[in-house]
Formats: C-alpha cells, structure tokens, sequence
C-alpha cells in the first residue's frame, strides 16, 4: 500500500481502497440519500508561524464533517526552496494492519516529497460505515521546516480544490461531498514567535536515598492542557515508530509545555523482540519551553535490563538517561515495594530556565566574572505515585545532557558548562563542544541534576606564557577548575598539598554534592576549614580514605605515586578502565627503571594512569615519591578529562 501511494495519484489510491471494501456504498449513506449534500466538509489549514530554520507544526483540522466524511484524499502543495516535511502525524486513523481489522478511528497513509514539493494524504472509514467522521476534528498534523536561517516572509501551503484527483471528500465510494479549504499561510520570522514567561521550578529538597532519589511534594503548576491529544512517533534505536507516543500541549504559567506520554506496553512489546540500546522521544516545536517524557516503571525496568537509555531531543536541548541511573528499584522502596511498577509514573524534563532562574544566574555570573552564552536550561526526574513524588537528583554515573549554542555563536568562544550550585554559585561541569552543521552544542556530563548554563571565561596566567604548561593551566583555568595564586600568577613550579590536589579534583570532575549522607572522621580536617566540604565530597564519592592513623593530613604536600592512587578512583566515575590483572600491571611498570619504588598497594592505580595516558614518567622514571607540581596537575588533570571523553583535548 504504501508502495501505491508513493506512485499513484491520492483519489485513484483512495478509490482502489474504496473499491476493495465492498460493503461500503451499503452502508455508507442509504439508497434514497444519494442526492447533492448541502452540508459541505469544511478543513482548516492552520495558518503558522515559525523562526526562520527552525521547525513548527501545521495542525490540519476538519471544523466541519458537513453530512458525514467516510473517506477523503488530499494532495498539499509548498514551495521545496523555502520549506521542507519533517514528518505527517495521524491525529485521527491509523496505519492498515497486516490482518486487515477494522479500525475505530479508520486507515490512514501518507507519503511527501521535499524535492518536487508536495504532500499526500488519504484516510478511510475502515469499519464500513460506523467510524464515519461527523464531529470536528483534528485530522492529522505537518512538521514543516523553514529551510533557511535568512528566509523570512509568508508562505503557503495550498490545495488544487478544482482537481478531484488532488481534493475529494466523501461519504461513499459513490457519493462525493461538497468541500472547502481555509488557511495554510506560513509566516518565517527572524526571532522566535512565542517568548518563555516565568514559572516556578520545584526544588529537590536535600537528602534522601537510593543515589540521590529525594522524597519532597513537588508543586503542580496550572495547567490548561488542549483539548487533544496527539499520536507522534518515537525512535527505538534510531527506527521510527508510530504512534508508540501521544503529545499533549498546555500552558503553565505562561509558558507553553509539551508531553509526550509513552505507550509503555507497544515499547515493551516491541523491544521484547527486538532489543533496544536507545528510546528517543522528539520535539521539533522550537516554541516550547517544557518538553516532558512520561513513562511508567516497568518500561524504566526493562530498558534498565537491557542497558538502555531515554533521550528526550528538542531543537535546542538534549537529555540522555541510562535507565539504570534512575534507579526504579530505590523508588519502589520510597512509594512502597507492594506498588506495581506500572503503576509508578517517571518524568524526564527539558526546560528553558525561568525568567528568575535566569536572572539568578546571570547575576551570578558577574559576580564571578563569566559571560552566560544562551539561555540555562534544567533538568529533572520525577517519579510519581499516588500524590508523591520522588526527586532523582543525583546519579552515579556521568549523565550527559546537550545544549545548543545561540546561532551565530562561534564554539571557541566558549570555555565550560556550569551547573547552578545550592550555595548560589556557578561551578564548573565536564564540557566538550561538538558542532552539527552551523550549530554548536555544548555537551554536558553530570552527575546530579539542576540548572545549567554555558559560559565563556578565558584565563591567561603571566608565568606561564613560556611554561610548558602554558595551554593545560590556562584552559583548565578557563574551566573554573585550576586557581592562581593571585589574579594573574599561577606559580605552576610550586607543589600542592594533599587538599589542592583533593579540591582541583573535585572541580574537575564536576563534584559539588556528597553522595548521601556522609561524615568526616580525620583527625586533622578542622570544622570550619576551607577543606573541610571538599574532603566530605572526596570521601563521600570513594576517592580517598586518609591514612591507617586516621588522619587526612591536608596540608602535607601530595606525591605522585598518592596523586594516582586518587585519580584510579576517579576512573570508576567515567568509561576508562582499571586494571587489575597482575600480569598487564607487572608489564606496565616494567618499562619504567624505578618501578620497584612503586608500593605494593598503589602498583593497579600507577598501571591504570599509565595504561590510560594520564600519567607519562619522565626520563625513563616514574618518580612516585617525589612531590607533584601544581603544573603537573594541571596536565595529568586534563589528560584524565581529555581521555574519558569529557572535555575536547
């Protein structure tokens, strides 16, 4: 069938159709009724707006069924130079099934064509008669995109209604009625047409269980959902899949809010057979400043087993969530273990920053002299059962978000994302820029949620212009994550303690909130130190443990053979490997004359740096004893990031 429509003319298709339904003209419209209709079908093309190159969708609506439409077929024609199709979304039918059962809602196909500049669509009562449209209703839905970034002006989507072969309307195979056309005008304009307005965003109160999942009543903004609800098509490793999703669009304080409700049981059933390695649920309204994906939690439970993930994608902003890191079986725990999984409701949200987030953090950003590129965007996971919520606000593994860059912005103009800390600051989170086409995105990996911006602040410290540590110091200064020792000075020969070396870490890593509930037992971490958080964080994460004395001893200055040891347990928080073979461990230190100098105890952490490339011995040595320079951490800090993936080198 589909073959059909992509060769023949929509009314021959839809006529073919007619014809194979033999019982149709019987009950379509009785014998005596065959007279000409004075009730026209009225359609309504949605007149639209949308930002030149960028997307929008065209809703198409029968206002008026006139005496009763059993079937209809229509050709759209556009302009190919200045718009394309991105997909047609049935609102009302459904693709034919194998097994030819009749449909409650009809058959539906479609087809487009971007290059000669038209679309055909075709639906039909497939019951024979009883699923006959006579109410207004929302037909289908275009995703148009404007193709040009310059291109501004009204356009339009038209119908040759003079033509029977592109427009028809009918009640039975011999029985056409009457019908009309409104609308179809497209307008591209420069700047977006819809303007976010404020909202509240719930604040995950601290504390909790199961890596991060918090217990808090989370505030249900007004709501005015529309009146439909819209089928939309996801993608299971990258294959489209039809109406495994419905849209439904309502506004929240202002601000226009998009959520897409997954059919949890097709997912299930689908990937029963097939696998699943990634279920992305799209958005290409550029309009929307909420984009919410809801699934249950047995889905969560099965995409957890398979190793998957959940993408939630819109223009200007990305979510991708191994499902294991939400962590289903913790938040069974909190609602009650009896509570069947499908019972429990989890969203995953995209959301532009309200307007006081966002004045929050850009007067935050002044404050510490960094320049906010575009607007911040937050990200949530909310479990729901039965009036309470479940906050997942902190994952064991990074978790990357994307956000893209304003048009125009030149992707070496930016030096980090920042993620909005509970004290009021702006702290640095691992970020690579990556570019798709003329768009630059800012790649983020966490591992908590919250706001989140990007930021553009060039460091350039004095005394190393002619170190060789020049361009390590300066980005990771750029970064937030390496301090000088006064605005313009670094002193990059100079050697750091066990507590710098800890809190630059912790920096780089993106580390700003303990794991849980942790205490600090070293003898020699004073309350009220400056050190004193940063060793909670470090332990509270497993990256270090103090001696066998009991103490931490932050001041002495750190050896490269313990700054290892530190950075062997970072490893476990990215995708580089450990090694714990003896063999490969033996083999990796022998090529190093001072290996036997190496303890017994930090040997795996010495191969695993060196196996990786953070750790590079000098002159044939690996010199684990002697003191580690403030330059060198600089160098073996940014190997680290640079090899798991999480900053470009």
């Amino acid at each position: 069938m589909q073959t059909l429509l992509k060769q023949a003319p929509a009314r021959r298709l839809l006529l073919l159709m007619l014809s194979c339904l033999l019982v149709l003209p019987a009950v379509l419209l009785p014998a005596a009724a065959h007279a000409e209709s004075s009730a026209p079908a009225q359609v309504t093309i949605t007149n639209t707006n949308v930002t030149a190159g960028q997307s929008a969708t065209v809703p198409v609506m029968l206002t008026s069924p006139g005496d009763g439409v059993g079937a209809y077929n229509m050709q759209i024609d556009f302009d190919p130079s200045i718009l394309s199709i991105v997909s047609i979304t049935p609102t009302h039918g459904e693709a034919a099934p194998e097994d030819g059962a009749p449909s409650a809602t009809g058959y539906f196909q479609s087809n487009f064509d971007n290059t000669a500049g038209w679309a055909r669509v075709i639906w039909i009562d497939s019951t024979g008669g009883s699923s006959r449209i006579i109410e207004p209703v929302q037909l289908f839905a275009i995703e148009v995109k404007s193709l040009s970034s310059e291109t501004t002006g009204t356009y339009h989507l038209t119908v040759d209604t003079s033509n029977d072969e592109n427009w028809a309307f009918y009640r039975s195979s011999s029985y056409t009625i009457p019908s009309t056309v409104d609308g179809g005008e497209i307008v591209i304009s420069k700047e977006p047409v819809a303007t976010p307005t404020p909202t509240p965003t719930p604040t995950p109160t601290p504390g909790g269980s199961g890596g991060g999942s918090t217990t808090t009543p989370v505030a249900t903004p007004s709501a005015t959902p529309t009146a439909t609800s819209t089928p939309v098509i996801v993608y299971i490793d990258g294959k489209e899949q039809p109406q495994f999703a419905t849209s439904k669009t309502s506004e929240q304080n202002g601000r226009k809010s998009i959520l897409l409700e997954v059919d949890n049981d097709k997912v299930i059933k689908q990937i029963s057979t097939s696998g699943i390695n990634e279920l992305v649920l799209p958005v290409q309204d550029t309009t929307a400043a909420i984009v919410t994906g809801e699934l249950n939690g047995q889905l969560v439970k099965e995409l957890e087993g398979r190793g998957a993930s959940v993408k939630i994608q819109t223009p200007t902003a990305a979510y991708t969530l191994p499902a294991i890191d939400i962590n289903i079986d913790s938040i069974s725990a909190q609602v009650g273990a009896s509570v069947a999984l499908s019972d429990i409701k989890i969203t995953i949200s995209v959301k532009t920053a309200d307007s006081a987030a966002a004045s929050a953090i850009q007067a935050q950003a002044s404050k510490q002299g960094l320049n906010v590129v575009g607007a911040p965007v937050d990200f949530e996971v909310i479990a729901h059962y039965n009036g309470k919520s479940v906050v997942v606000s902190q994952f064991n593994h990074y978790v990357e978000r994307t956000i893209a860059l304003p048009a125009g912005s030149n992707g070496k103009a930016i030096t980090t994302g920042v993620v909005f800390g509970s004290d009021g600051t702006l702290h640095h989170v691992p970020t690579y820029i990556s570019v798709t086409g003329s768009t630059y995105w800012a790649n983020i990996n966490s591992l908590t949620n919250s706001s989140y911006a990007v930021v553009y602040a060039p460091a350039s410290f004095k005394d190393v212009e002619n170190h060789w540590s020049k361009n390590d110091v300066n980005d990771l200064g750029s970064r937030l994550i390496m301090k000088g020792v006064s605005s313009t000075e670094f002193a990059p020969n100079a050697s750091i303690t066990r507590a710098e070396f800890t809190a630059t870490l912790l920096r780089a890593l993106g580390i700003h909130k303990a794991s849980g509930s942790t205490s600090v037992s070293f003898s020699d971490v004073l309350a009220g130190s400056w050190y004193e958080n940063e060793v909670k964080l470090a332990v509270s994460n497993k990256l270090i443990s103090g001696y066998a004395d009991g103490t931490f001893r932050p001041n002495g200055l750190i050896t490269r053979e313990e700054a290892m040891i530190i950075l062997n347990r970072a490893l476990a928080l990215t995708t580089l490997a450990q090694v714990s073979d003896a063999a490969e461990i033996d083999s990796l230190l022998a090529a190093y004359g001072d290996s036997a100098s190496v303890s017994a105890s930090a040997k795996a952490a010495v191969a695993a740096a060196l196996k990786n490339g953070i750790v590079q011995g000098a002159d044939g040595a690996l010199n684990p004893d002697s003191n580690i320079t403030r330059a060198e951490t600089a160098a073996i800090v940014k190997r680290l990031l640079v090899k798991a993936g999480l900053i470009n080198g």
